[in-house]
């Protein structure tokens, strides 16, 4: 295994999920797909052809893997920190009283939004209200949205699927960073981070590489020429998790109605529903949050 480097730090409050630390990734071929439920039956995983996985080696981290792990609070950046938390009590009382939990399908979440207005309101003001607590410029919503129960990752890109889509349509990306207009490898730790509230009745994970991206391109370019492999932010995932696949990946645990912060533009990185069994809903804000 690759040792562990000092970059991106995480932050938890005294009431956060378990910490782990694996051997790294592999390509979705090297192992056994998961079984995930999808629409309320069990099907296996399917993956996009460059897809590459969490190992399942999952431990606690070591005490000299905590000491570079952990957050100490210098050099606090937006772009530096993962940050986990629990929800403020009014928000987490209003989310339990719109039942978002009992919901199996995005659509009924979705109806339990439009049928319960002026809780709905009632809601966004206190999400306001808590996000200018804690951010450095304008924020925006990004999306409500849903996973599928015991899926080992959950990103997909949905807006590619037909109308009706069936279980055949789905292939996950597998660990990616996100990415927008104009942005380069170079500018990624620029475009802020992102909050995600977990609204559903069990935990989730949030599984990332503990490395910025200029820290990753600067590992890729000791080991290839540069002049013959043009590096970029479309595709250096795909040449990190080749060149070092035994890099390790963390997974922190996303209790329901807690929230985490992570830069995603700036790192490697999916989530996590192993183990569950119910609708996984995440609400997620755009912005510079910082704790």
């Amino acid at each position: 295994m690759n040792k562990l480097k000092p970059g991106i730090k995480i932050y938890s409050d005294y009431n956060g999920g378990t910490l782990q630390i694996n051997s790294g990734v592999l390509h979705h071929t090297q192992q056994e797909s998961n079984e995930f439920i999808f629409r309320g039956e069990k099907f296996l995983q399917q993956y996009e052809p460059e897809a590459y996985l969490p190992k399942r080696d999952w431990r606690t981290p070591d005490a000299e893997e905590y000491k570079i792990i952990i957050g100490d609070h210098k050099n606090k950046k937006d772009y530096n920190s993962v940050f986990t938390g629990e929800l403020p009590e009014n928000i987490r009382s209003l989310f339990s009283e719109l039942d978002l939990g009992t919901s199996i399908t995005e659509e009924e979440v979705f109806n339990k939004f439009r049928q319960h207005k002026e809780l709905v309101d009632q809601i966004n003001i206190h999400i306001n209200e808590f996000l200018q607590r804690i951010s450095l410029a304008p924020f925006r919503f990004m999306s409500l949205a849903t996973n599928y129960a015991n899926s080992e990752i959950v990103s997909l890109d949905k807006r590619r699927m037909p109308a009706g889509y069936s279980i055949n349509d789905l292939q996950f990306i597998g660990v990616h960073k996100d990415s927008s207009k104009n942005m380069t490898l170079h500018n990624s730790h620029t475009f802020g981070n992102r909050i995600t509230f977990n609204l559903g009745q069990e935990s989730r994970y949030l599984l990332l590489m503990n490395l910025s991206m200029i820290q990753a391109y600067n590992m890729i370019k000791k080991e290839i020429d540069l002049k013959e492999n043009e590096v970029n932010n479309k595709n250096i995932t795909s040449y990190f998790m080749k060149l070092f696949p035994d890099y390790p990946m963390l997974k922190i645990e996303h209790k329901p109605h807690h929230f985490y912060i992570a830069p995603t533009d700036n790192c490697f990185h999916d989530g996590s529903t192993l183990g569950s069994t119910s609708l996984d809903i995440v609400m997620i804000y755009l912005g510079k949050f910082l704790i």
